[in-house]
Parts: structure tokens; C-alpha cells; sequence
């Protein structure tokens, strides 16, 4: 057996992160492995839970079913799994859940709202914030139950006798309450601190307009960074067309010299947050909170001398959020490096 109690599965890296920071948040020690091939070396640190980025959210069903299968199997010895989902039932939700039951056996329970943020679950339908229209939440006979409050979430995990928990930050939070205690405050972000959004999402593009209104984005038309000396905010602009994929690539290696000399770094979007780490050949994370609510903070640990990293999905957050964390940024006292990455102890 493992000292791992729970891993919790997910599709990207930015849905890895947000739904495990309850977790560090109740003062459970919480690593991400950034791929599958990371599980293993997370799992030899002996974390109390590990959550895993699948990176199969745009990937064929096929592909997506093995790497749910693949994980599974390399957390057999972990006792509680959790399946993180999108929040708005993006992704090959059925496949990879099935692929896990598979494994493990047993009955699932889904339900992705995340009250906090305005998104809820009533009358088998998703809606809310950053729900353009009602979606119909359940899938194949698993339980769907309505959530509306985190108390409704709270219920749901305590009814949940053992079935898969399926679901979003809300209901990672709510398993979280009932394993956790509570934790020292993060540290602070400190400049220089860069941006780079490779999101389209409409949340995500008024969150960059508020930010400019301080901090001018440097345009990257399909991730394309143009050659500046200096810059600390990458945006990827519509060009003459590029894949997801290749988009975030080309933004992450453009933007990398310049994210070497930062002290911070926020990453906006599941497939460029990957791509940023992936360039900056980071594997493993530890979670150390949050820096608002559903923007994770972390640092590398297997590649020293990382930038503190904050990671958001591209339909989290408030309007405001990114010029907020900018603003608080500049009011952040300078400390020595080795006070604003702390020590943790490593098992």
C-alpha cells in the first residue's frame, strides 16, 4: 500500500489543479503529476493525495478511454479515487469514467456544480454562471443528484458509500471537508510576474480586458510570439488558423525567456498551462492553496528555481481577477527566495 488516500483524476491540468486545491487548502499535502508517466514518481513522495492530468480532454475517445485505464492501474493501491470532470461537461466524460469503473468496480455519482461560483445543479440541468444554456447532467445509470448549495454537496459525498465521486471543484471541496484540517496561508505572489492566456473562452477574454486596463498584453496572433526584449503578458489572438495544440506550444516557447526572469507566473487554459511546464521541463507540482478562489498556487518540484506558478481554467474566475492578483502583486514586500518558496517537508 501506498501512504496515498485519494487520487483524483482529471482531463486537463488546469481542472487537476483547481479541483485539488481544496485539498492542500485542509492542509493535506497534494501533488499534481502532469502526465500519466508522472504518477509513479509523485506517488514514491508519498503525498495524502495526488491528482493526475490525463491531458485528454482534446484527444480521440479511444485515446482518452486508455489514458483513463492507464491511470487507474497505476493508483490501484490508493483507496479513494475521484474523477474530476469539466465543469461544463466537457470532455469524454462517459469513456473515461467507464474506463475507471472498469478497474475499480462499482457504481458512479456525478454531479458538477460548483455553488461558489454560481454554477448549480437543479432539475437534472447545469446552469449559471458561464453556462450559456441548461445541460443535462446525467449519463448512463449513474446517480445525477441536484446540487444547489454546498450543503446539497456535502450530503452527496456522505451518501456516496463507496461509489465513484464524479464532479467538479465543488465536490472535490466537499470530499476535502470531511478528510482535511487546516493550513498555513500561502505565500505571496511577487513581481515580476508574468501572464500568459492562452484561453479563449469568454470569461477568460474579459478577465484579460480588465488586466490590460493596467498591464498592455503583448498580442500572439495563433500563439505566435513576436520578438520583443521585454514582455509580461502573452495572449493568443485569432491568426491565420492553428489547432489548440500548436497554439499553446508556439506561445509557451515564445514566452519562455521571458518567464525565466519572473518570480511568478499565472497560466490560463489547460492546454497552455501544460505546454508552459512541459517547455520549462516541469513534471511535478505540490500544491501550496489558492490565490482567489479556483486559482491554484504551486511550485515545481522535480526543476528548481521555478517561478511560483498560478494556473486558472479558461471559464473560471472572476472579471476582475487577474488585475486584482497584478495589483496585489505590487504591493507584495520583496523576500528572499527562500521565504517565498518555503521548505516543505518531504517524506
Amino acid at each position: 500500500m501506498t501512504g496515498t488516500r485519494l487520487a483524483v483524476i482529471a482531463d486537463d491540468l488546469t481542472g487537476a489543479l483547481d479541483s485539488a486545491a481544496p485539498f492542500a487548502l485542509a492542509g493535506l499535502r497534494t501533488l499534481v503529476a502532469t502526465s500519466v508517466a508522472q504518477i509513479a514518481p509523485c506517488l514514491a513522495l508519498k503525498p495524502e493525495v495526488l491528482a493526475i492530468n490525463l491531458g485528454s480532454r482534446e484527444v480521440p475517445v479511444s485515446r482518452a478511454e486508455g489514458l483513463a485505464i492507464e491511470a487507474a492501474e497505476a493508483v490501484a493501491d490508493v483507496p479513494q479515487l475521484f474523477k474530476k470532470i469539466d465543469s461544463r461537461m466537457k470532455g469524454h466524460i462517459v469513456a473515461e469514467v467507464r474506463a475507471i469503473l472498469a478497474r475499480r468496480g462499482g457504481t458512479a455519482i456525478l454531479c458538477p456544480a460548483i455553488p461558489e461560483l454560481g454554477r448549480v445543479v437543479v432539475g437534472g440541468h447545469l446552469t449559471g454562471a458561464g453556462v450559456a444554456q441548461p445541460l443535462p447532467v446525467a449519463r448512463e445509470d449513474w446517480a445525477a443528484p441536484d446540487a444547489a448549495t454546498e450543503a446539497d454537496l456535502d450530503r452527496i459525498v456522505a451518501s456516496a458509500e463507496g461509489a465513484l465521486l464524479v464532479g467538479a471543484r465543488g465536490l472535490a471541496a466537499a470530499l476535502a471537508r470531511t478528510m482535511g484540517r487546516q493550513a498555513p496561508s500561502p505565500p505571496v505572489l511577487q513581481r515580476p510576474l508574468a501572464f500568459v492566456v492562452g484561453s479563449r473562452d469568454p470569461i477568460s477574454l474579459a478577465q484579460v480586458a480588465r488586466l490590460a486596463e493596467a498591464l498592455p498584453p503583448l498580442p500572439c496572433p495563433d500563439g505566435e510570439v513576436p520578438p520583443v526584449p521585454h514582455a509580461l503578458f502573452f495572449q493568443a489572438t485569432p491568426g491565420p488558423g492553428a489547432d489548440g495544440g500548436t497554439v499553446a506550444t508556439r506561445l509557451a516557447l515564445g514566452a519562455l525567456p521571458h518567464l525565466r526572469a519572473c518570480r511568478s507566473m499565472v497560466l490560463t487554459g489547460g492546454e497552455t498551462a501544460a505546454a508552459v511546464l512541459q517547455a520549462l521541463g516541469v513534471g511535478r507540482l505540490e500544491l501550496l492553496g489558492e490565490v482567489a478562489t479556483g486559482l491554484p498556487l504551486s511550485r515545481a518540484l522535480d526543476v528548481p528555481g521555478q517561478p511560483l506558478i498560478v494556473t486558472k481554467s479558461g471559464g473560471f474566475g472572476a472579471e476582475d481577477c487577474l488585475l486584482t492578483l497584478f495589483r496585489a502583486s505590487a504591493e507584495a514586500p520583496m523576500q528572499p527566495a527562500e521565504i517565498l518558496i518555503p521548505e516543505l517537508p518531504h517524506v
